[in-house]
């Protein structure tokens, strides 16, 4: 809290701001106004809190200028759901990444814009999209095949960026039908860094200077679909499964540049968040032996032969087992909104440019809702919890809410599905410690650090006990 002497400063030179804000709880601002607060904490945590600290809707300042912290469901809903929700546009990010992504991806367009016109043209909301999304399942498991049998050959990885790899090598078939060179890889992380370097500045964004390469890495990086798309449209693929065989059959018309933008845009749409959840889940699985012999046991159930999306659907242990890591460790826990214009929210008058954050972390884990919140327990989702809490609904919303929720959400869910069983049935992630890891902050998602280990081949024998735990826990 700021000392006396800097709430009174604050109270001297913007004191009458604060009158029509008086209905709202927050911590007492000072010369900084609450910003202070965030200084060396992770904003996820600040805000997560607030919401134990001040209840649903926390008044905070951005020095002079109000904003607010939402950790009520109805509020949140106002503004990602209702009607209302085109007085509200994304925060500075959009901003901040511009320069990474394209003028095609619907992630930086405006509600007041061309966002609707965006959306439509992505290919996860196409009418053949649940279809599409089906037929990932059999590439997908062969490609992270491929990399776990590279992992069990390491002495020791780092989950991070193995996992970022595993995903981005995963995206890769999903997206043109074919992993891509490494240096593919190396220009997309290069990319990244440069919208990083903006999103964690102080300073405006015009004194930020991008990494060196990074025009040259960003035409590289786009030209390679481009290059793809044009090479399809000669010699069409009548049955490959991947977007952009899919787009240029049921979407003929389509911009070949456009659909070069829309296919490097899945990754940075979801590369990095689904990567981190994996992590994220592996870590957990080691605190918790019973929940990870499980999901082993499961993925062995499922046989030898390649994973399909009909096998899936026969593994809710290891949908499960992903919905309490996106429920504990959500790698997006603040989402960011500000007014067009002055609006009304929670009983005041929020000026046009205020913040707006809107966080999951106390709702993930809130008492009042979920038994045992901090307790990684994939069970809380079968016999009908999925039903209970589906995504996007008040208290578990990883991927966002409402219409303007990630449009890739179904298939992070696959993809993740995918992972953790082809994962599981080959090979158990040891970790090295089940400490909290520590959590930074990469292209707008959360990023553990520290995560360290190795892969260890499974053993037919560990399979079979793996399957006599399964059969005692039935």
């Amino acid at each position: 809290m700021p000392n006396l002497l800097s709430r009174g400063l604050f109270n001297l030179f913007f004191g009458s701001r604060r009158k029509p804000f008086a209905s709202l709880p927050g911590p007492q601002p000072g010369v900084l106004g609450t910003a202070g607060d965030f200084l060396g904490h992770q904003p996820w945590d600040v805000c997560a809190r607030y919401g134990r600290e001040y209840g649903g809707v926390t008044l905070i300042w951005m020095g002079p200028s109000p904003g607010v912290v939402l950790n009520d469901p109805a509020v949140i809903a106002e503004v990602l759901e209702s009607p209302r929700r085109m007085e509200f546009e994304k925060g500075n990010i959009s901003e901040q990444v511009r320069p990474t992504v394209t003028d095609d991806t619907v992630f930086i367009a405006k509600l007041s814009g061309d966002w609707a016109q965006k959306r439509k043209l992505e290919p996860m909301e196409q009418p053949w999209s649940p279809r599409w999304l089906a037929a990932q399942v059999e590439p997908m498991h062969r490609s992270i095949v491929e990399s776990v049998e590279a992992l069990l050959k390491e002495p020791a990885i780092d989950y991070t960026t193995a996992m970022r790899k595993l995903t981005f090598d995963a995206f890769a078939v999903a997206a043109v039908g074919e992993k891509l060179p490494t240096s593919v890889f190396d220009d997309f992380m290069l990319l990244g860094k440069g919208a990083d370097a903006r999103i964690q500045s102080k300073l405006p964004l015009k004194f930020v200077s991008p990494p060196k390469g990074f025009d040259e890495a960003k035409a590289r990086f786009y030209g390679q679909f481009a290059d793809r798309v044009r090479a399809a449209r000669k010699n069409p693929n009548p049955h490959g499964v991947d977007v952009m065989s899919w787009t240029l059959r049921e979407t003929p018309g389509i911009d070949d540049q456009v659909l070069a933008h829309l296919l490097g845009g899945i990754f940075y749409g979801g590369a990095y968040s689904s990567s981190v959840t994996l992590v994220g889940a592996f870590h957990q699985l080691q605190k918790y032996p019973q929940a990870e012999a499980r999901l082993a046991a499961e993925a062995a159930s499922l046989g030898d032969g390649p994973l399909t999306f009909e096998k899936l659907g026969r593994a809710p242990w290891a949908e499960a087992c992903a919905f309490e890591s996106l429920r504990l460790l959500p790698a997006v826990r603040v989402f960011t909104r500000t007014p067009s214009k002055d609006a009304q929210l929670a009983g005041v008058t929020l000026p046009a440019g205020a913040m707006i954050m809107i966080s999951n972390q106390h709702l993930h884990r809130d008492p009042a809702h979920w038994t045992e919140p901090e307790t990684y327990n994939p069970a809380r989702w079968l016999d009908g919890g999925a039903a209970r809490d589906p995504l996007g609904s008040g208290h578990f919303f990883p991927f966002g809410r409402g219409p303007r929720a990630c449009v890739g959400g179904d298939f992070a869910m696959v993809f993740l599905r995918t992972a953790l069983a082809t994962i599981a049935a080959r090979a158990k992630a040891h970790v090295d410690s089940t400490e909290p890891f520590e959590e930074g902050f990469f292209f707008g998602v959360v990023l553990p650090k520290g995560v360290t280990g190795r892969l260890v081949a499974r053993q037919p024998q560990a399979a079979q006990a793996s399957s006599e735990v399964r059969a005692s826990m039935a």
